[in-house]
């Protein structure tokens, strides 16, 4: 355990000293500030509605740069030799990949958490009345569980692709997903990455909290999924 957080603590330093850790955190904290500069007539229904529908689309954006992001890192892992090194000093493969797993879902989760504070003040300061926080706040977190399956799905694809194309085939992955979340009926669209859609469909949500609980959990189930495989991936993979 103890090695595994220190792996992490190495992980995010990485991420801080690259600048990748700016995209990560800074996407969502963005999008959430500009939620207050959209025109009301373009927002939803309600105030929450409208403010959560903006900040869902940020979150899309950064959602994919997440994916894209993780492939990157684990592909260049892969390419400097960096894993192989670790290896060699009888440091588990899978160790490393959880570690980095962890370092990007605590900057994914922080990014969107923040931003939904400014997504939530626009919200308020535009309602008539004082609206509950509780739909919002669980389409927020459900929308992080859809960032950890695209943050473990952008890992597998790195395990087993060059730099370059690893990036790209995990955005391109990601974006049809998180584009038809935005655009696709709520009553149609999937789990896992339902957490995005019903955080862009608010307003029309029946049971939001339910079915929040019901996308996070199926997300997190898909996202260890795609971690199993990618720890059997990164285990072949030439180092």
């Amino acid at each position: 355990m103890r090695g595994l957080l220190t792996l992490t603590r190495m992980a995010l330093r990485e991420l801080w000293i690259s600048f990748r850790l700016i995209p990560l955190v800074g996407v969502p904290v963005l999008g959430g500030m500009l939620v207050s500069a959209i025109p009301p007539e373009f927002a939803g229904e309600t105030a929450v509605g409208g403010a959560s529908f903006w900040y869902g689309v940020a979150a899309a954006v950064g959602i994919c740069a997440a994916s894209g992001l993780a492939a990157l890192t684990m592909a260049l892992e892969r390419r400097r030799g960096t894993a192989a090194w670790m290896a060699v000093r009888a440091v588990p493969r899978s160790t490393v990949l959880v570690s980095w797993f962890l370092a990007f879902a605590l900057l994914v989760c922080l990014g969107l958490a923040l931003g939904s504070v400014g997504a939530w003040l626009a919200a308020i300061g535009r309602a008539e009345s004082s609206p509950d926080a509780l739909p919002f706040a669980a389409a927020v977190a459900a929308t992080a569980g859809t960032a950890l399956v695209a943050v473990a799905a952008g890992l597998l694809i790195g395990t087993t692709l060059p730099t370059l194309p690893a990036t790209i085939v995990a955005i391109a992955v990601t974006a049809p997903l998180v584009v038809a979340a935005v655009l696709a009926p709520l009553s149609a669209f999937p789990l896992p990455t339902g957490g995005l859609a019903l955080l862009t469909h608010l307003d029309s949500a029946v049971r939001p909290v339910a079915g929040a609980l019901q996308s996070a959990g199926t997300a997190l189930a898909a996202a260890a999924v795609l971690l199993v495989l990618a720890g059997a991936g990164l285990e072949r993979s030439d180092l």
